[in-house]
């Protein structure tokens, strides 16, 4: 990993949000600025009486709080309290340690400024992560799906569940973790396209085992993001240097939650890879600098040894409009699609050898899959001929390439050889030159009902 790709993932509001699926985005009041918690504040040492009598009312009309039943516990550094099933709890609480690391290997070398609140809040209903945050912190969770947060009442991350699909729910703690993390670095002083573009950064990268895979490009938002330029929708790069909390929010709601996100985004990832990654010694100086106090707009000019931040924003659209989808996240996606299609055609006794036949088998019977990616949901249909291939990145030296390949009948266990017969299991998906990893398909059977489920691995 690039010395730059880590200290350039320093931001924090001391109210951030993530915005739901309907690309909806918190109100003005939920970014207040606010007094930081005293070192020693856990968010279970402090209920106000105003806040403690709410609960007393909960307990006496039948209701218990969620406050009063969920669970505690610590899991690594992040003390959490929740209601998820244990697993599941246990689950988010690697994950967040494992951001944890490689925002240390990141960070680790600039100035501690403010107090760590390794405090995790994790709900299951929206209505509770709604609730508990108004009343016991006095902030509106509205329209979020979680957030980092700092208050005299205490700091910590929440996010609720429910059935949000998984993909969205790993973003969110990607991203507020890292919200969460860089508060120690900056407070409350890193410029909001900053905050949340390295935010969505390490929310958009896959963790594979204990390997964080960064600087994934996903199509989708490429398209879109060539679709504000073209259209005239994005925000100059001067303005978004000094634009504030306040101003972010009501851009936002002027225009898109979307379209912000996805320009900050954009402009981190420029500012990393773009032009062989010419800027990214720079990109550090200007984190470094404004970790020392200095204002965006002079720790740019400074660490860019330039003014004309115009000529910057021209290179960014260029760079823009050229990018091309990273090769791994893509495969990721399209493996999901090919394996739902392979579960479908194995329900109709159809077992295709070749992703040739595949491809044809699918289109035959019309076949379309919902994919749930972070922001949104896409359908994705058969009869698009790009969801059978891979496409090649600067990270991969030969084109990358899906095959299926029949499963081994000596690798079937002796217990479930009668249900093999009844049930064949479908061929395996899996890639040739990806990099930096290749990823396949493992199939599960649940012998209850003789059906399959699968998961997509990386090796």
């Amino acid at each position: 990993m690039s010395r730059v790709i880590a200290v350039l993932c320093s931001s924090v509001l001391i109210v951030t949000a993530s915005a739901t699926e309907s690309d909806s985005v918190p109100t003005a009041d939920e970014t207040d600025h606010v007094a930081p918690a005293p070192a020693s504040a856990s968010p279970s040492g402090s209920q106000p009486g105003s806040r403690r009598a709410a609960s007393t009312r909960a307990a006496q009309n039948g209701h218990v709080e969620w406050w009063d039943r969920a669970k505690e516990g610590t899991v690594g550094r992040y003390w959490i309290k929740s209601d998820l099933s244990d697993e599941r709890t246990r689950e988010l609480g690697q994950v967040l340690n494992q951001m944890h690391g490689h925002f240390v290997h990141v960070l680790g070398s600039l100035q501690i400024r403010g107090e760590e609140h390794f405090n995790v809040f994790m709900f299951d209903r929206r209505e509770d992560y709604l609730y508990t945050l108004q009343s016991r912190f006095g902030i509106s969770g509205l329209g979020s799906a979680g957030m980092f947060f700092v208050r005299p009442e205490g700091g910590a991350l929440a996010f609720w569940v429910g059935d949000t699909p998984w993909p969205r729910v790993l973003h969110t703690v990607k991203h507020e973790g890292f919200h969460q993390f860089a508060y120690s670095r900056f407070a409350g002083d890193l410029p909001v396209w900053v905050n949340e573009g390295l935010a969505e950064f390490f929310g958009e990268s896959v963790l594979v085992g204990r390997t964080l895979v960064m600087g994934q490009s996903n199509v989708r938002v490429l398209e879109d993001i060539r679709q504000d330029i073209e259209e005239g929708r994005i925000i100059s790069f001067r303005e978004m240097l000094t634009m504030s909390s306040q101003q972010w929010l009501d851009s936002v709601q002027r225009m898109s939650a979307r379209t912000q996100y996805n320009q900050a985004w954009s402009m981190v990832h420029f500012l990393i890879y773009g032009d062989n990654a010419r800027y990214q010694k720079a990109f550090e100086r200007y984190l470094a600098l404004m970790n020392r106090g200095h204002t965006s707009e002079q720790a740019f000019v400074q660490a860019f040894q330039t003014n004309d931040i115009e000529a910057f924003e021209r290179r960014w659209r260029e760079y823009a409009m050229a990018a091309k989808p990273s090769a791994f996240v893509t495969a990721m996606e399209r493996a999901e699609f090919l394996s739902a299609g392979l579960l479908e055609l194995s329900q109709r006794e159809i077992y295709p050898e070749t992703i040739e036949e595949l491809q044809e088998a699918l289109r035959e019977i019309e076949f379309a899959y919902t994919l749930q990616a972070q922001h949104v949901s896409v359908t994705l249909k058969a009869d698009d001929p790009s969801l059978f291939t891979i496409p090649k990145d600067d990270l991969s030296r030969q084109q990358p390439v899906f095959e299926l390949v029949k499963m081994n009948p000596s690798r079937i266990p002796r217990r479930e050889r009668e249900l093999e017969e009844k049930n064949p299991t479908p061929p395996l998906v899996r890639t040739r030159h990806l990099r930096p990893h290749e990823i396949g398909v493992r199939w599960q059977r649940d012998r209850r009902d003789n059906t399959f489920m699968y998961e997509i691995i990386a090796h």
